[in-house]
C-alpha cells in the first residue's frame, strides 16, 4: 500500500529532522523527495518596523498596518498561515 504524506523537516548536521508527526512503523522504508523551502525571515527590530511603516506610506498604506503593533499582528497572522497542513 502506498501512502503519500508531506511533512516539514529541517536539515542539520547531515540529518533530516521531521518537524511534523509521521506515524509510521519503526523501520518503515521510505522514498524521500527533497524540496528546499525559503527561509523564514528573522524578526524585525522595532527600528526596522518603523522604517517599514514609513516606506508604506503611499500606495501600500493600510495593507499591512499603519503602526508597529498592527504590523506585528499582520506578521503573526501570516506566519500562522505558513505552518498549515498540506
Amino acid at each position: 500500500m502506498t501512502h503519500l504524506k508531506k511533512i516539514r523537516a529541517t536539515y542539520k548536521n547531515g540529518i533530516i529532522e521531521p518537524l511534523d508527526e509521521i506515524n509510521l512503523p519503526e523501520g518503515q522504508t521510505l522514498e524521500v523527495e527533497i524540496k528546499a523551502l525559503p527561509s523564514v525571515p528573522a524578526e524585525l527590530s522595532r527600528d526596522q518596523k518603523k522604517k517599514l511603516v514609513q516606506k508604506m506610506r503611499g500606495s501600500m498604506k493600510g495593507t499591512w498596518g499603519s503602526n508597529v503593533a498592527e504590523i506585528d499582528a499582520y506578521i503573526k497572522s501570516e506566519r500562522k498561515s505558513w505552518n498549515r497542513e498540506f
